[in-house]
């Protein structure tokens, strides 16, 4: 707040660092306590406005405040992904992007709102398309009771717009979508968006040098548009996947799949099946166990739970109040909560041959979070029991998503009501459902929590040059180079791309904020080379990829083939998950490396520009 290392410098001593959750002071004497509350209230009172932030003292703060050492590596990162300071520019600002690079947008959830911005703050004309009525993608269709993320809502957003005010600890659906809403009324993004409109294929238009936007709208009308750059800000994971169950059409019940979920379905009293053991079934049993009647749960294969920390997943109102009321609680807040969720979790996902050939855990590391995840299931199902057997995976920790319990689901597994089945159903009939070995389940409800189709674009037709399209240069493995780029695609950039997500720690929204950094790091580049057009070469492509593969190679996704996980497609190559440190996918999409593309300063017939045709 006042920049005065002499702060630094008289409390720095006196302050230890505990772990967090659960929340612990660092500061434990009361006379160093009413100390830096009095210097706090002093500052607060004099402070006129926010004051730049100086890098060498923020240098000096994160170990005090993060708990361990921080290389310099981390330094800029963390200014950024605390809010302290936006994205900095990394190529020169002499020459201003054309007003002819009209950029579209596909999608308005929390990826098309990160793109939107970003192509504002560079004076970048943006249109979105988006087949809903309203932003937030998932966050508005996605509804079922306990819906949330295992992401910490404190992290779980823009570094730019740090919400100092949640109510839970992690990102429940109703409070999330609120705040996408608030960003989008902010920024006046619907003024930009073209809502009940789906695009069903891009065009490159080689004569106008811009993509050609098929889409319909919900009424029936198809339209063209032109932009010069497309962003698919769509997300891999949106068509619901039905299991191929005989008789699954003859149930006279309710049947719903988790990503459909009808409002109107009341569970009180009714006698109800879950088919899947994720992170969605997960949270609607630990969110309906008291109203029904009976609760059957079938799964597939278990998941490694870890437990939940705290008592109480809702932020105590002190909290709440510092994020209101004192400057830059919020910040360090979230900064705390990367930090402890990120990086440092990244020897988790490294096998260690050694120790892999005589465990089931791949590391050491790793065996740190096996050992916590057993530790809980025998607490809650008695060591060698029966529910116990049924719930403990044979794979190492993280082959697949691991899941974090709300707070009752193992709990609710226990309940008289409630019964485990470690197995899909055989059939589904009038009735209810078939078990593998032969006993009738009768249901008034049928909940299918088994997940989306792995599509990668693969519902939208993306023709690049001469016709060539995505999907067959992707066929079962898709793949791309920084920013999500494909050779033969140019001025095509995918957000939600292969090997993007990040597999050990913080959230989804890191990479959407590095890759749209990135996204106007390119179009800088083609106004400073006068170019229309910016392209991957096929060998900066296929050495980006090689790249991947041979980090991938000493993942725990490489080394548990039992795990059945969406991370793999069908092909077997790991493609959700990016096997590297985040900082060093930060550091890779700072700015373009120039000679892994091909720029082209011709212009199309129509000199660029957006219009429906």
């Amino acid at each position: 707040m006042t920049n005065d290392a002499s702060v630094l410098d008289r409390f720095a001593p006196k302050i230890s660092h505990e772990p967090d959750p659960p929340e612990k002071r660092g500061v434990t004497d009361s006379d160093t306590m009413e100390a830096i509350v009095a210097a706090l209230v002093s500052a607060v009172e004099a402070q006129a406005a926010p004051v730049p932030v100086d890098e060498v003292l923020f240098s000096r703060l994160l170990p005090l405040a993060l708990g361990s050492d921080v290389d310099d590596e981390f330094v800029p990162l963390l200014l950024e992904q605390g809010g302290f300071q936006l994205s900095q520019p990394a190529l020169p600002r002499d020459v201003p992007i054309p007003s002819t690079t009209t950029v579209a947008i596909i999608g308005a959830g929390i990826a098309g709102i990160v793109n939107a911005l970003a192509a504002e703050d560079a004076g970048v004309t943006y249109e979105i398309y988006d087949r809903n009525h309203e932003v937030g993608g998932t966050w508005l269709t996605t509804t079922y009771p306990g819906i949330g993320v295992d992401t910490p809502s404190v992290y779980y957003s823009l570094s730019r717009e740090v919400n100092p005010d949640w109510s839970n600890y992690y990102p429940q659906g109703a409070e999330y979508q609120a705040y996408l809403v608030s960003l989008a009324d902010r920024y006046g993004l619907r003024e930009h968006t073209r809502f009940g409109t789906e695009v069903e294929a891009l065009w490159w238009d080689e004569d106008r040098r811009q993509w050609q936007i098929h889409s319909v709208t919900r009424e029936g009308h198809r339209e063209v548009s032109h932009a010069r750059v497309v962003i698919t800000a769509a997300g891999y994971l949106n068509r619901p996947r039905w299991p191929d169950l005989p008789g699954r059409e003859s149930f006279a019940g309710v049947s719903v799949h988790s990503a459909r979920w009808v409002s109107a379905l009341d569970l009180t009293g009714k006698r109800v099946a879950i088919i899947g053991a994720g992170c969605t079934a997960v949270q609607i049993v630990d969110a309906c166990v008291d109203q029904v009647d009976h609760l059957t749960v079938f799964q597939r294969q278990p998941h490694w739970v870890a437990p939940r920390k705290r008592l109480s997943d809702d932020v105590p109102d002190f909290r709440r109040f510092l994020g209101r009321h004192l400057p830059y609680y919020a910040n360090w807040h979230r900064l705390k909560s990367y930090w402890g969720t990120a990086d440092n979790n990244y020897p988790v996902i490294l096998r260690d041959p050694e120790w892999a050939a005589e465990h089931l855990s791949i590391s050491p590391a790793n065996d740190v979070l096996l050992q916590m995840c057993t530790e809980y299931i025998d607490r809650m199902f008695g060591e060698g029991t029966e529910l116990a057997k049924k719930v403990t995976p044979d794979f190492a920790p993280y082959g697949k998503r691991i899941i974090r319990d709300p707070g009752g689901y193992y709990a609710a597994l226990t309940r008289d009501h409630v019964d485990v089945e470690a197995s899909e159903p055989a059939a589904v009939n009038a009735e209810g459902i078939v078990t593998q070995d032969g006993r009738q389940i009768d249901l008034d409800v049928i909940i299918y929590a088994t997940g989306y189709h792995l599509d990668f674009l693969s519902t939208v037709d993306i023709r690049g040059r001469d016709g060539r399209t995505l999907r067959a240069e992707w066929g079962d493995s898709p793949r791309a180079y920084r920013g999500g780029t494909v050779p033969g695609f140019p001025n095509l950039f995918i957000t939600s791309a292969p090997n993007y997500s990040p597999g050990h720690g913080a959230g989804a929204n890191f990479s959407m904020e590095v890759l749209a950094h990135y996204i106007v790091e390119c179009l800088q580049l083609m106004a400073m080379r006068g170019a229309t057009t910016m392209e991957v070469t096929q060998q900066a492509y296929d050495d980006y990829v090689a790249q991947i593969d041979d980090a991938m190679s000493r993942t725990v996704w490489c080394h548990t083939p039992n795990a059945h996980t969406y991370y793999r497609s069908g092909s077997g190559r790991v493609v959700v998950s990016t096997p590297w440190r985040l900082v060093d996918v930060w550091h890779q999409h700072r700015a373009p490396i120039e000679e892994h593309f091909v720029l082209d300063g011709r212009q199309g017939e129509s000199g660029g520009g957006s219009a429906a045709g």
